[in-house]
């Protein structure tokens, strides 16, 4: 069994890190800690008394053994986890090769669509920006000098208005 010589947050007087703050626990204490807790002999109360640290201490190295199933530091990973994975990346980088004039709006009906996830549109843009590095293009009608045979409105099909412009989403890099 381990007993504790010394308190694990306390400094030494010569050591080279003693700037006045305490120094973190050593990596084995933890263990150390809860292979005495897996003998069954202590209590947590009496672990923290042995081990000169606190209860508090005890108590959440065991809840995390509990919860990850290891007795090893849980490593921590902050932020919040991405709605837009890779996956979905991948299947946004497909529609936008198929169809490259998509706008930010169709897109997100597609992911509504498709994988029901709701996204705004500029969280889409943020992803499709910076994730995956692709920009923005202008898409709508070009003015023309006159009217040509075999343009859109000689065929007898409306053109959009010009104040129908949109931003859609480009392959270009």
């Amino acid at each position: 069994m381990y007993v504790a010589n010394q308190c694990y947050g306390e400094r030494q007087a010569n050591s080279p890190r003693s700037t006045g703050r305490a120094r973190p626990y050593s990596d084995d204490l933890p263990r150390k800690i809860l292979e005495t807790y897996a003998q069954g002999e202590l209590t947590l109360e009496q672990l923290a008394e042995r081990f000169r640290v606190s209860y508090g201490y005890v108590k959440k190295l065991r809840r995390q053994q509990l919860r990850h199933g290891q007795m090893e530091r849980v490593p921590h990973q902050p932020g919040r986890k991405p709605k837009l994975t890779e996956a979905i990346r991948e299947r946004l980088r497909a529609w936008l090769q198929q169809q490259p004039d998509l706008t930010l709006a169709e897109l997100q009906e597609k992911l509504l669509e498709h994988g029901q996830l709701r996204v705004s549109q500029p969280s889409l843009w943020v992803v499709l920006r910076r994730k995956m590095g692709l920009r923005l293009k202008k898409v709508g009608p070009r003015p023309r000098a006159g009217l040509r045979s075999g343009t859109a409105a000689a065929a007898g099909v409306s053109a959009k208005s010009p104040g129908d412009r949109r931003l859609a989403v480009g392959l270009r890099r």
